[in-house]
């Protein structure tokens, strides 16, 4: 009896074997291209598994698209292996060599200049661990693609679709990050953000920044950090009144004079997405508009001039698109939280001492050795944001109990973190290179008490008041005039540091240097009105005590420190046209 014809093979066919050789490809993720040590260290993290799981099923569906292909076109099969066994063996081997996956920066780096990135891996990275799992990695593709089950046309298209849109939300969601996803899906996505990169594009706006002259560095000249912390009131640091010691280090360095502090400071803006952008411009005020994206940054200026460049967040700067504003081919080294931790989110970033141990500190070892320029760091904290008791080890916590996870307690602990925060770098850049300043700022305020739930969107003193400090070199310094009273602001700090570099603007600043004396009756604007966060039509005028008349942009009205409310219309003919220019 002749054997029956067998039934023709259905899409379904086959999902098991590909999960199983999905899940294989995870291993040699996990353990060739990465290691033990690492896993161990992030497979806690949330952020590692929505984005290690989410990557995970992208490759799936690319094996479901790529299965019996294999007979279709040599000429495909072949592209397929090399690039699969390509990006395998250069994540293992970037991963070896720097313990994370090739980056934006890496990419650009690559092409920039191919040969010095070969001979640099020929000198420091290994061989054996990358050659398994590039063929670890092939032999899997090579079995998929010519497994002789096809799919159906129809599901062919579908697992097309279906790898590309989840492959677009892995790429372009915030919370997406190359770090923790397969190293294939890891690879793709950065190529497509060096891509954007280049575009140069944040959100709606294009970035359209003034060429910069070229210069040398002085001979003498100093290196410069500039931190920025995070939610920091000055009501509960010790070296300004509080009456708890949350600042110990920092009050005792004031009373041997290694740093100033500038008691009325002021925030530029409300929120971290309003204040950190423009204090790197030097630019205050509102700006609906982007004159921003007009500005240059402290990156650009600093490479301008001959300098390093760096920025290293806790943070996680993929959000709403703020590392764009940053990342370019100006800024030489750059690192987020999610390079420290799988747990960062909106609210908590890394730990600020891992990154100042795993991050600033070896950056800074090997920018000294590997370069004689000077170095400009920019490096933010995760600080005090809410909530405050996520901030800070157990173990290390000087005020309990904490009653809530935002109570003054776990605030206060906080506060003396980033003291010993301060302190360590400031002592370890000292003895690395004496001739460096550091100058440090919040973002903005905070409110903060056991019966307060408010945030820090408001306009009022707590909000927008901040501590300003700077370290000088241990080297010494020329005059420098003491006006530890004076009304400063955030966007000071940008031109401060110009004037330290001996560099002239290209664009207009809204900040004074620091090195000059600051008028005593200056007026400063605090406003979320700007186009990096929701164009929020209001501000404050600031006056040189820090009471501060309120602006409604869609009331055309001005809400004065005596409780009165006038018409816009009102305002001194010198304030109205600070405002009206950029409207």
């Amino acid at each position: 009896m002749p054997n029956p014809i067998p039934p023709a093979p259905t899409t379904m066919q086959g999902f098991a074997p590909l999960a199983l050789a999905t899940a294989f490809l995870g291993l040699v993720d996990l353990f060739l291209v990465r290691d033990l040590r690492w896993l161990l260290e992030n497979i806690n993290g949330l952020r590692f598994q929505v984005n290690f799981g989410l990557s995970l099923f992208v490759l799936w569906v690319l094996l479901q698209w790529l299965r019996g292909l294999r007979h279709r076109s040599r000429v495909f099969f072949g592209l397929v292996c090399a690039t699969t066994g390509l990006v395998y063996f250069a994540q293992a081997a970037y991963f070896g060599v720097y313990q994370k996956f090739i980056g934006v920066f890496d990419l650009r780096f690559f092409v920039a200049d191919p040969v010095m990135a070969l001979s640099l891996y020929a000198e420091n990275g290994s061989v054996l661990k990358p050659l398994l799992a590039a063929l670890a990695s092939v032999a899997v593709v090579v079995g998929v693609m010519g497994w002789a089950i096809q799919p159906s046309r129809w599901w062919h298209w579908s697992a097309r679709l279906l790898a590309t849109l989840f492959f677009a939300i892995l790429s372009a969601n915030w919370y997406s990050a190359p770090a923790f996803q397969i190293a294939p899906v890891a690879y793709m996505g950065n190529v497509v953000r060096a891509l954007d990169l280049r575009a140069g594009k944040n959100s709606d706006a294009v970035i359209a920044r003034p060429s910069l002259a070229t210069s040398s560095p002085a001979a003498n000249a100093a290196h410069i950090i500039w931190v920025i912390g995070e939610s920091l009131s000055p009501r509960h640091m010790g070296i300004q009144g509080y009456e708890r010691p949350t600042t110990p280090e920092l009050s005792r360095m004031r009373d041997l004079g290694e740093l100033w502090l500038y008691e009325n400071a002021v925030a530029i803006g409300t929120r971290t997405m309003v204040s950190v952008p423009y204090m790197l411009h030097g630019l205050e005020g509102i700006d609906p508009k982007g004159v921003i994206y007009k500005t240059p940054s402290v990156f650009n200026y600093a490479q301008s001039a001959g300098y390093q460049t760096a920025l290293i967040t806790a943070q996680d700067f993929q959000w709403r698109n703020i590392d764009r504003l940053f990342v370019d081919k100006d800024l030489n080294h750059f690192q987020q939280g999610t390079d420290f931790s799988s747990s960062v989110n909106v609210s908590v970033g890394a730990d600020d001492h891992r990154v100042l141990e795993k991050g600033v500190f070896p950056f800074w070892t090997r920018a000294l050795k590997s370069n004689p320029a000077p170095i400009m760091l920019v490096t933010q904290m995760s600080g005090s944001h809410p909530p405050f008791a996520s901030q800070v080890p157990s173990e290390l916590k000087q005020f309990l109990p904490e009653s809530s996870p935002n109570s003054v307690n776990a605030y206060d602990n906080t506060v003396w973190y980033t003291d010993l925060y301060l302190k360590k770098l400031v002592k370890f850049v000292h003895e690395k290179s004496p001739n460096t300043w550091v100058f440090f700022t919040s973002d903005h305020g905070q409110y903060v008490g056991d019966q307060e739930t408010r945030f820090h969107g408001d306009l009022s003193d707590a909000v927008i008041h901040i501590p300003l400090l700077v370290f000088p070199p241990k080297t010494g310094v020329a005059a420098w005039p003491e006006q530890p009273s004076a009304p400063v602001s955030q966007a000071d700090i940008l031109p401060t540091i110009l004037d330290l570099m001996g560099v002239q603007p290209a664009a207009a600043l809204d900040g004074l240097s620091l090195r000059s004396p600051v008028p005593a009756d200056r007026i400063r604007v605090v406003s979320p009105y700007m186009i990096t966060l929701h164009n929020d039509p209001k501000a404050a005028i600031v006056l040189p005590d820090r009471q501060s008349h309120e602006v409604d942009f869609t009331q055309n009205s001005v809400q004065w420190s005596d409780g009165r409310t006038t018409p816009y219309s009102e305002l001194p003919e010198v304030w109205r046209k600070r405002f009206d220019k950029r409207r």
